[in-house]
């Protein structure tokens, strides 16, 4: 046997600098991993908002409408599902270009925000409408927000080569039943048919025949 053989591990300086390199590999794997949580994180939001408003996409609006039901179902309390559309978009992109249009989005897209609570949600489903998903409010409990969406898109008009333009929107509201079972299905499709109605043929605000088929009380 060598009587000449150091500590066990070789030189000491040596045991050092791979304990440092082994620190440093470990950081760098922290780092690591919290990059590709970071990454998943972004992409999560990505899925789920849309990139010219900030809002939320379709999937974001029906991941918060699910949410919705699942709350309503387990408390008994009412949400609504409202579809905001404002057909001067559409004219706006005929007549104006794409660069115009996507401003007015912008804009629209703000100001329907602004007169939301922080638990409801807005979405941008298409090019000339947004979708709002509102927790715990019924019939009585719309009619407000209608009420200052419609307030503060004729308040603050948008500025299109020189001209103003209000972008007056036209609503379509489902009420779902606390009491039953909310049929998230059901109700984005009876939305959407109530939604693609001839505006001159229907009032400004509708109720899907699912829910409630009064309209709301203008006065």
């Amino acid at each position: 046997m060598r009587d000449d053989m150091g500590p066990p591990g070789g030189d000491p300086q040596n045991l050092l600098a791979a304990l440092d390199r082994i620190r440093e590999l470990e950081a760098q794997l922290d780092k690591a991993l919290f990059d590709v949580g970071n990454l998943r994180l972004q992409m999560d939001m990505f899925s789920v908002t849309d990139t010219l408003t900030g809002l939320r996409n379709v999937n974001g609006v029906i991941t918060a409408l699910e949410r919705a039901a699942v709350r309503s179902r387990r408390s008994k309390e009412p949400f609504a599902l409202m579809a905001v559309d404002i057909p001067a978009l559409a004219e706006i992109n005929e007549n104006h270009g794409q660069r115009a249009h996507e401003d007015a989005v912008r804009h629209s897209g703000a100001l329907i925000s602004a007169c939301l609570r922080r638990l409801d949600t807005v979405g941008r489903m298409d090019e000339a409408g947004f979708h709002l998903v509102l927790p715990m409010l019924d019939k009585a409990g719309v009619e407000p927000v209608v009420a200052r969406i419609e307030d503060l898109l004729a308040r603050m008009p948008i500025e299109i080569d020189g001209e103003e333009v209000t972008l007056t929107p036209v609503f379509t509201i489902m009420l779902n039943n606390p009491h039953g079972a909310s049929d998230i299905q059901r109700m984005v499709k009876e939305l959407a048919i109530a939604r693609d109605r001839p505006a001159e043929e229907s009032p400004v605000v509708i109720w899907a025949k699912a829910a409630v088929e009064e309209p709301i009380d203008r006065d």
